[in-house]
């Protein structure tokens, strides 16, 4: 949603987050085909929201989990659900704050970040929590919006451009593995633990 859109309901957002048309935009598979994933790794989904990245995480980590995490309750109970639905056994869905999660630093080999870090009011704290949950050499894939106006989405000002977030990124220990275009309002950005 924009900056002049009404707030929504978190079970209106979910049905937004789900909706046939965010496939348009966001191919899962295609997404993961660009990270450096291996079937075998734990991989944390960050902000899971109802699940629209996990399932198809846990399923690309055949042999791997993951770890569905989230600051909102009733985000959690759609991921629950879609994940029982589904039938994987490769996913746990916790509870996490802004900048603490239930997770042993150092003990995923990566983490998955779709549109949260504009979420944050510390953009930079929260990379460096991030980061702290990473093995060394770990990976981090990013999608995020670009700086500008776009129909839906967050304000504005929450906004990061691809160069920024890598400015950011260093700041927080990380080094960036490049980034791509994804669909003219967002892009996917890579980052290692170094």
């Amino acid at each position: 949603m924009t900056s002049s859109s009404e707030p929504m309901s978190t079970q209106e957002f979910i049905r937004r987050l789900l909706s046939p048309e965010r496939a348009g935009n966001f191919d899962p598979l295609q997404i993961f085909s660009r990270c450096p994933i291996n079937s075998h790794d734990t991989v944390a989904d960050i902000g899971c929201g109802p699940g629209y990245f996990t399932l198809p995480l846990a399923k690309t980590l055949i042999n791997g989990r993951v770890l569905a995490l989230d600051l909102d309750d009733e985000m959690l109970d759609a991921c629950r659900e879609r994940v029982s639905g589904a039938r994987l056994g490769n996913v746990e869905t916790l509870k996490c704050s802004e900048f603490e999660f239930p997770v042993g630093a150092g003990s995923i080999d990566g983490a998955f970040l779709a549109f949260v870090i504009q979420a944050s009011p510390d953009k930079g704290r929260f990379l460096k929590a991030v980061r702290e949950l990473l093995q060394l050499k770990g990976w981090c894939s990013v999608l995020e919006w670009y700086r500008k106006e776009t129909e839906m989405g967050p304000p504005l000002e929450r906004r990061i451009d691809p160069v920024d977030l890598e400015v950011m990124a260093r700041e927080a220990g990380f080094r960036t593995m490049g980034w791509r275009d994804l669909n003219g309002d967002h892009y996917m950005m890579t980052l290692r633990n170094t």
